[in-house]
């Protein structure tokens, strides 16, 4: 154990200590879901009241979608693969207003902090490839938006709360830490192909154990695998994650990205039943 995380345990929290604007979900565990890409206006407005119908807390959709190989995935010069950026922005904000859902949506580098991105995105994700793109964190600590920030693929608990730092210190309060999947070579992967990812359950206690900022779990990426999201949901939320953000589509097969652990309304539903009654036992034998 460094000397940084031997004073965090110390302390029992981060050096920048809980103030009253720290961000606080209004609802426990919160849900966010929705696909992975936005793929139309007439799919994600359709999918939001679904959402909002479902009990879903916030909807989030993929704007801005870079593929991690561009030449293998046949991205084409119209970049369809990548999102639809700009006008997946605008489709996304046209769901919010006919649901009211807050829209949690990644931006991808400081030049996308402007005047359509402010006004379409409720919460701002960084995803797991910016988890250290310092100057993207520091211009998000200047703006007054909560953030949810992806861990890095191969993030350690120390880097973790040095990025929350970072935003933190330049005066935005408003963190949760979302976590997913990490680099590991699962032993079950020549089985299940789609599996990237090795879950770290254990991360969520050891960072309750040394700060109050909220927790979202991300079952789908940490799995890859559709039948293995419902399972791990329920373990995040007994481990005390605050929430969890899910990838869910119309057609879970037919998603434009993320296919293999894009899940059905159904199982969504099944998922949220399943962790409020979870969430209300735990409260009641604390």
């Amino acid at each position: 154990m460094n000397d940084y995380i031997k004073s965090l345990v110390d302390a029992k929290k981060l050096d920048i200590s809980l103030k009253p604007n720290r961000w606080k979900f209004d609802h426990n565990p919160y849900i966010i879901s929705g696909p992975c890409s936005v793929e139309s206006e007439e799919m994600i407005v359709d999918w939001a009241h679904k959402m909002k119908n479902a009990g879903v807390n916030a909807l989030r959709g993929g704007a801005y979608k870079p593929c991690t190989y561009p030449i293998t995935e046949e991205v084409g010069t119209d970049g369809w693969k990548e999102g639809l950026r700009e006008d997946g922005l605008k489709f996304l904000r046209i769901a919010s207003e006919e649901t009211g859902l807050p829209i949690v949506s990644e931006i991808m580098d400081s030049n996308q902090i402007n005047e359509l991105s402010m006004d379409c995105i409720d919460i701002i994700q960084v995803g797991t490839r910016n988890f250290q793109n310092y100057t993207l964190l520091d211009a998000l600590g200047e703006l007054d938006i909560p953030i949810l920030l992806k861990r890095g693929t191969w993030g350690t608990i120390d880097e973790i709360l040095g990025a929350v730092e970072r935003i933190l210190v330049r005066g935005n309060e408003k963190v949760a830490i979302c976590l997913r999947g990490v680099v590991g070579a699962p032993s079950y992967r020549h089985v299940f192909p789609s599996i990237r990812w090795t879950p770290d359950l254990m991360m969520i206690p050891a960072l309750k154990e040394l700060c109050d900022i909220p927790i979202i779990y991300d079952p789908s990426h940490a799995t890859g695998y559709r039948n293995f999201v419902p399972s791990v949901s329920m373990a995040a939320i007994s481990a005390g994650a605050d929430g969890l953000i899910i990838e869910s589509h119309p057609n879970p097969t037919e998603s434009i990205s993320d296919a293999d652990q894009a899940i059905s309304l159904r199982t969504l539903n099944d998922i949220i039943y399943k962790v409020e009654v979870l969430s209300d036992l735990i409260r009641k034998n604390k």
